[in-house]
């Protein structure tokens, strides 16, 4: 036969029968053990006895116990954690059981006659552990991603400095340190790539080699420090004098080199280097004084002229010697 009464003390919810004036009929165990009473003694008395109920928690509690003899039904009793409803006046814990979370209780009518309801106090304990558990698995997490954020934060920074380090790295290898201008290195790469793309498609390049006249005279006079000058106003003035498609490198010392693609005709690397020696030889200010400076430019072009590295660059330094020959400040194209 199944015993009820041993049902009702197994479970974790409290378990009273009271009478419109709240006298005590019935406590299961576990009230019993909570409020630290006996269960048979405790018959008779007062709910207040065991519970700590103000005037507005007590007015409240009436008023759920009318309505659920009045309509016979379920009457719902909740708050919020902040509003504790059934307080325990002599628990057995340091807090009562009833203080953690929110606590639910149901008034239910048991004698409409004798005005009689069970109150079922639900156990918020287990809910109260697993927000325990919840809460420490969040700050535990809120601390892993802190971790894991800051540990981001220094792989982002060592990744940053380690594209500064690659980025400064590539420029030392492929851009002249005084003009930053493309080096001999970068120059080749570029001259390589125009070959081979201009020999699928056909089409012909320039190759402008550009000396600087009389430059050793004006170092020797003025001093290597206004020849550095007078080198980085000449790269300027070629990197405004050309197309962004253009490649503008600085061969060594005071001879640089323009790679001039998509030519139709000779005609388009004259104007080219017109252009060139018109903007080089126009006056320039440097440490207060007026410098003027020419170019003679050899050109050669690709396929007549080489169709590789070397040879495009041999004739075009051929053609430089011609234009220097033949009174400097001008340009030939390699014939």
């Amino acid at each position: 036969m199944i015993n009820c009464e041993k049902i009702i003390d197994s479970i974790h919810v409290g378990i009273l029968t009271i009478d419109a004036d709240l006298n005590i009929h019935y406590v299961n165990k576990w009230c019993a053990v909570h409020c630290d009473v006996d269960a048979e003694k405790v018959i008779g008395t007062n709910l207040l006895s065991l519970f700590e109920l103000n005037s507005e928690r007590l007015k409240s509690l009436k008023r759920h116990i009318k309505t659920a003899l009045t309509l016979n039904g379920p009457s719902f009793f909740t708050a919020d954690s902040n509003h504790y409803l059934f307080p325990i006046k002599n628990s057995i814990t340091t807090k009562s059981i009833f203080e953690f979370m929110q606590q639910d209780i149901t008034i239910i009518p048991y004698s409409l006659e004798q005005k009689q309801v069970t109150v079922l106090i639900y156990d918020q304990t287990s809910l109260m552990e697993e927000k325990a558990r919840c809460n420490k698995e969040s700050e535990d997490l809120a601390r892993a991603i802190k971790v894991a954020n800051a540990t981001i934060k220094k792989l982002e920074t060592a990744k940053n400095k380690l594209i500064k380090q690659q980025d400064m790295i590539y420029k030392q290898a492929h851009y002249d340190h005084l003009t930053s201008l493309a080096n001999r290195t970068l120059l080749n790469q570029r001259l390589h790539l125009l070959i081979e793309k201009n020999q699928n498609s056909g089409k012909k390049f320039g190759v402008l080699f550009l000396d600087l006249d009389n430059f050793k005279e004006i170092n020797d006079s003025l001093g290597h420090d206004v020849g550095d000058m007078i080198l980085i106003h000449v790269a300027k003035t070629l990197l405004l004098a050309t197309r962004k498609s253009d490649t503008v490198a600085r061969f060594g010392g005071d001879e640089f080199i323009i790679l001039v693609d998509d030519i139709e005709e000779e005609k388009n690397l004259e104007y080219i280097a017109s252009k060139l020696i018109k903007a080089i030889q126009q006056p320039m200010r440097v440490r207060n004084l007026d410098l003027n400076v020419t170019t003679s430019i050899g050109i050669s072009i690709f396929p007549h002229h080489g169709t590789d590295f070397n040879q495009l660059i041999k004739n075009a330094d051929l053609a430089l010697y011609v234009a220097k020959a033949e009174g400097r400040n001008t340009y030939k194209i390699h014939h």
